[in-house]
């Protein structure tokens, strides 16, 4: 991968919160495809419900009432774990619906 550029831009998820919780890099590092996983060069990209609802933190298993930005600012975020089991690690890429062309493979 050594074509490629060492940096990206990113919409990067730095807490639940607000829309002040996301952070416009210009110098993001581009990451290594891990196995079974493709580097895609973005072309366009959207945000949507899944972005939205990780930002207001409505995928939290102790969230029991409907979500808004401010709504979670209780949870307790080093513990508390998502539908799938994890807790969401900041920082976090946003952007889960894009389109563009596939770059590198991982082994």
């Amino acid at each position: 991968m050594s074509s490629l550029p060492q940096t990206m831009r990113a919409v990067v998820l730095t807490r639940h919160g607000d829309m002040d919780a996301l952070s416009y890099e210009t110098y993001w590092p581009v990451l290594q495809p891990d196995p079974h996983q493709v580097l895609i060069k973005v072309g366009a990209c959207g945000m949507n419900n899944t972005d939205v609802n990780t930002r207001a933190g409505w995928y939290s298993k102790s969230v029991t009432e409907a979500t808004t930005g401010r709504a979670n600012d209780s949870l307790d975020r080093a513990s508390d774990n998502t539908w799938g089991g994890a807790g969401i690690q900041f920082p976090q890429v946003q952007g889960a619906d894009v389109c563009g062309y596939v770059v590198a493979i991982g082994a």
